[in-house]
């Protein structure tokens, strides 16, 4: 535990003057989750939904208005304010002026905003983007810049043709050359810089949301999460990406020139008169054009995305259940509708195509139709001896400065409806209700073996129409062995993951030692409890990691622990023990073995002691039943159990017994002396 984190904390609370509830609730998730170091100190100011900045240490934070700083150096943190002439520290409950700090490179400071969000954000990516918006004279002022060399070129150009070449001033080339390149270089230089700067700025921006979009993504409900599917995920998570690509690239040195496009118009305008009306009608041209392909490109790509969703579908289908298609009779009529599938997709993609290459070549013949108007029109004016041909020239140059960003915009302008959608999924997401979400209510969680009661507990899917749960009530005394059986499809599983607080209940009430499930905090249960589902799910660790969960455990222990569960001839066989990466004894084509996956879960349970575990079918052989049997003896009376099983074996073990029947419960007691009980397959 870092006490100068804690320390942070606390300041942080009594400046931001937070209510007794958030108080306590913050005590008691530090007596759950150690702060060590500063990704630890940044989650609880997630949790907290208590709105930061973070900044490298420098005096310029002073003209970011916060309520209290927190600057991280060498593991330490120390509790501050900048003001625009002093520097504070915060002592005993009050800022003092104190000497400002030796800033290194590394360290960070924590600007604290203001004090806990009480809702939702009405536009979350809007206010986000407005961190951002000081960047935005820094690259106006670049590309004003940048561009203000650009138009001295096409000056110097006409300079040459009508000075040097027409008066014969051969001596004076060197010098133009030289003003030339260092222009040039100048503008070079700064189109270079702007697209640095652009490119960090985008992909910070992408970082930063993709982070707080994960967080949120993995905790909202997990009845919401079950209902997306992977590609839903992936396509929430990469969001972000579409938004960085309008930004950084040429799109994003086209958005930032386009303001100055301006300049040019007015020098066509200085040099060629009337020739100016030549860029206007192209503008207007690029205008109508871009709306009207925006329009027709939505309507394609939607019918893209319809038709490809179909045969993302039935390809997902073949996948699923090809076995059943090779062996039957009806694969011809599925792949007559694949047939179809694929050419309405491969038809949809070559009219989007198309449609796209079609209006990219008119963009194109715009700005090359441009400059041929240029020089038809400016002969004229050259004969009337009001444009020299320098100016001509120097005219050509300047309209491909207009035509070039407006070309680049209307070529993209489609992107602006991927801005929109990205936009607004972001901040749908953002406004998904989280687990815990403006609700700081924790009771204190004992570590002594918790009583259990259930009353009428119902639950019902979405798009079902039997609930998997109805009115089911029991109750059982602290430390106790509780077995849960019935037909398969009963909704055992569901009550489990109700009981652990991974699934809300609907209606009914659950206790443990008399407080209501609703009073605990749902990260900080799942904490104190251990559950353990049927289907084993491996993430890509080193076996000690995976089986000390986070916590401090010691090698031996493990060890023990994998020797105990039967693990001793596979724990040898692994050439770096403990360090062995599990995704290097794992492939998709060649995953954990059941036995491999239930080794590590089970002395992941052995090693760990939790005052309530939840096992959902903890045996599934011969060989692991009196291992299991021998751990519930052992663990009986020190820890509250509960676990699903179909043996007569097991369940006979229990001190009480609870039988479900589509989502009903048909008996819950003890398990009646002198009787069988039939467990239904």
């Amino acid at each position: 535990m870092n006490t100068s984190y804690i320390k942070s904390i606390q300041d942080i609370l009594k400046v931001l003057d937070v209510d007794a509830g958030i108080q306590n609730f913050t005590n008691e998730w530090l007596a759950s989750n150690p702060v060590v170091e500063s990704a630890d100190l940044f989650e609880l100011l997630d949790r907290l939904m208590i709105p930061y900045e973070v900044h490298p240490a420098s005096k310029k934070l002073a003209k970011i208005e916060h309520q209290i700083a927190v600057r991280l150096t060498d593991d330490k943190a120390v509790s501050c304010k900048y003001g625009l002439d002093h520097y504070f520290e915060y002592d005993q409950e009050q800022f003092v002026p104190a000497g400002i700090p030796d800033e290194k490179y590394t360290d960070v400071v924590i600007l604290v905003l203001d004090r806990p969000k009480e809702k939702h954000e009405i536009d979350w990516f809007e206010n986000r983007l407005k961190d951002y918006k000081g960047i935005v004279p820094r690259l106006l002022g670049i590309s004003l810049l940048a561009n203000l060399f650009a138009l001295s070129i096409p000056f110097i150009t006409m300079s040459v043709y009508d000075h040097v070449i027409g008066g014969d001033a051969r001596g004076e080339v060197i010098g133009i050359a030289i003003g030339a390149i260092l222009l040039f270089s100048m503008m070079l230089c700064l189109k270079v810089l702007r697209s640095q700067l652009l490119t960090t700025v985008a992909n910070r921006i992408s970082r930063e949301i993709t982070q707080v979009l994960l967080r949120k993504v993995i905790s909202v409900p997990l009845a919401n999460s079950r209902q997306a599917s992977a590609s839903s995920f992936l396509n929430r998570l990469t969001t972000a990406e579409s938004i960085k690509g309008m930004v950084q690239g040429p799109l994003g040195g086209a958005l930032f020139d386009l303001p100055f496009v301006v300049i040019f118009i007015v020098a066509i305008g200085v040099l060629g008169g009337w020739l100016v009306i030549v860029p206007i009608i192209a503008l207007l041209l690029y205008l109508v054009l871009a709306l009207r392909h925006y329009k027709k490109q939505a309507l394609l790509n939607n019918q893209v995305t319809v038709s490809g969703t179909t045969r993302y579908s039935l390809v997902y289908e073949l996948n699923s259940k090809l076995d059943y298609l090779r062996s039957s009779q009806i694969l011809p009529r599925w792949s007559n509708r694949f047939a179809k599938a694929n050419t309405l997709t491969s038809k949809n993609s070559f009219s989007q195509l198309t449609h796209q290459a079609k209006y990219t070549s008119i963009y194109y013949a715009i700005g090359l139709l441009s400059t041929l108007a240029i020089i038809g029109l400016g002969i004229e004016l050259i004969f009337a001896q009001e444009l020299s041909a320098g100016g001509l020239i120097a005219t050509m140059m300047l309209i491909s400065r207009v035509t070039s960003p407006a070309q680049m915009l209307s070529n993209s302008y489609s992107r602006i409806g991927q801005y929109k959608q990205a936009k607004l999924q972001i901040n749908q997401t953002m406004a998904q209700r989280a687990e815990g979400e403006f609700s700081y209510q924790h009771h204190k969680l004992s570590e002594e073996a918790p009583s259990l009661e259930l009353e009428q507990v119902t639950l019902r899917y979405p798009n079902q129409l039997k609930p998997a749960l109805s009115g089911v009530s029991f109750s059982a005394e602290a430390g106790q062995v509780i077995a849960i059986t019935g037909p398969m499809g009963s909704g055992k599983t569901t009550l489990l993951e109700v009981l652990a607080g991974l699934t809300e209940l609907q209606n009914g009430v659950i206790k443990y030692n008399g407080h209501n499930l609703t009073q605990y905090d749902p990260q900080l249960l799942r904490q104190w409890l251990g559950f353990y589902g049927d289907q084993p799910q491996i993430i890509p660790l080193t076996v000690r990691e995976f089986i000390a969960d986070n916590r401090d455990v010691e090698d031996h222990t493990i060890i023990e622990a994998l020797f105990g569960v039967g693990g001793e001839h596979w724990f040898n066989s692994l050439e770096q023990g403990l360090d062995t990466q599990l995704n290097d004894l794992e492939s998709l084509s060649h995953p954990l073995s059941s036995f491999e996956a239930n080794v590590l879960l089970r002395a992941k349970l052995f090693c760990h002691r939790y005052p309530l575990v939840i096992l959902d079918n903890p045996v599934v052989s011969n060989r692991e039943k009196q291992i299991f049997l021998n751990w519930i003896e052992k663990t009986r009376g020190d820890s509250t159990i509960i676990f699903t099983s179909h043996d007569p074996e097991i369940i006979k073990i229990a001190d009480q017994i609870v039988v479900l029947d589509q989502g009903n419960v048909s008996y819950a007691g003890p398990i009646p002396e002198a009787e069988t009980v039939e467990v239904e397959a």
